[in-house]
């Protein structure tokens, strides 16, 4: 193949890379494939040895002292899983404290709380 031949094909490859990167990628509140596992062992059992802090901070929480399970926010993993769940996982069980975020600087609860202590930020 010569050089006239490959340019459109490198530039067809090198726009996809960058429109993957600019947005096209799975976001905060998007779905993401979480890695297979186990699912009959509790999200605990296994992000107690792979991320300890966050189940610390979880366990400490309203959220962890009531026993609010993972999957109630992030997705069961199988059929829905979101790494970083939107401002509507919240507002789901807090539509009393529906926030206009068009009125504030932040964007979505994450950005004034903690994800899993949802203390506010310092």
């Amino acid at each position: 193949m010569n050089g006239k031949r490959m340019t459109p094909v490198f530039g067809a490859m090198l726009l996809a890379a960058v429109l993957f990167g600019l947005g096209f990628a799975p976001g905060p509140g998007q779905s993401d494939k979480h890695p297979e596992v186990d699912f009959s062992v509790s999200c605990v059992e296994c992000h107690r040895d792979a991320t300890p802090e966050i189940v610390s901070q979880w366990k400490s929480s309203k959220h962890g002292l009531m026993n609010f399970a993972c999957y109630m926010c992030h997705g069961d993993g199988k059929q829905e899983f979101s790494r970083r769940p939107g401002t509507e996982r919240c507002q789901a069980c807090h539509s009393a404290l529906n926030v206009d975020f068009s009125r504030t600087p932040a964007k979505n609860c994450f950005d004034c709380h903690n994800g899993h202590t949802l203390k506010f930020h310092q």
